[in-house]
């Protein structure tokens, strides 16, 4: 279970734009402050995520992922196999599912087929990490792009 595409953050599009306007430089930056606040999600996802053996906070993992249109960064729970119930911790089973707006359609894959009712109480721990770090990585971006402009 990981975020996946089709969660946007308003404004961010633009924001990208303006900092590669200042060509290798501002490229770097990005690519920077995307891997850094990649690996600050894992670290928070893994600090909350909830813990009995702590095999799914050993799967909690950052990684690049190279598309066509670049490389981009993942955060994934049950990244290696070992925890593939993630998701029915993030957003719980049975009667008790709780899913965000902007999560419906990926969670969508992990409904359960109705062969048994088990009432998990959901313990978010990826979304909640996501929340935190997509607000500060627009932030820190914002910060650099002032730099980049101060600087020119």
């Amino acid at each position: 279970m990981g975020i996946r595409n089709g969660i946007h953050i308003k404004g961010l599009d633009k924001l990208i734009k303006d900092i590669q306007a200042f060509g290798v430089e501002g490229e770097k930056m990005i690519s920077e402050l995307t891997e850094g606040n990649a690996r600050e999600i894992e670290a928070t996802a893994k600090q909350i995520a909830p813990f009995d053996l702590g095999a799914l906070r050993q799967d909690i993992r950052a990684y690049t992922s190279i598309k066509s249109k670049g490389t981009f960064w993942a955060i994934e729970a049950n990244a290696n196999g070992i925890a593939p119930y993630s998701a029915y911790q993030e957003f719980g089973t049975g009667g008790l599912v709780e899913v965000p707006d902007e999560l419906k359609d990926m969670a969508r894959e992990f409904k359960g087929k109705g062969v048994k009712k088990v009432n998990v109480p959901p313990r978010p721990f990826l979304y909640p990490a996501f929340v935190i770090g997509r607000e500060q990585y627009f932030q820190d971006l914002k910060a650099g792009l002032n730099e980049l402009t101060k600087n020119k």
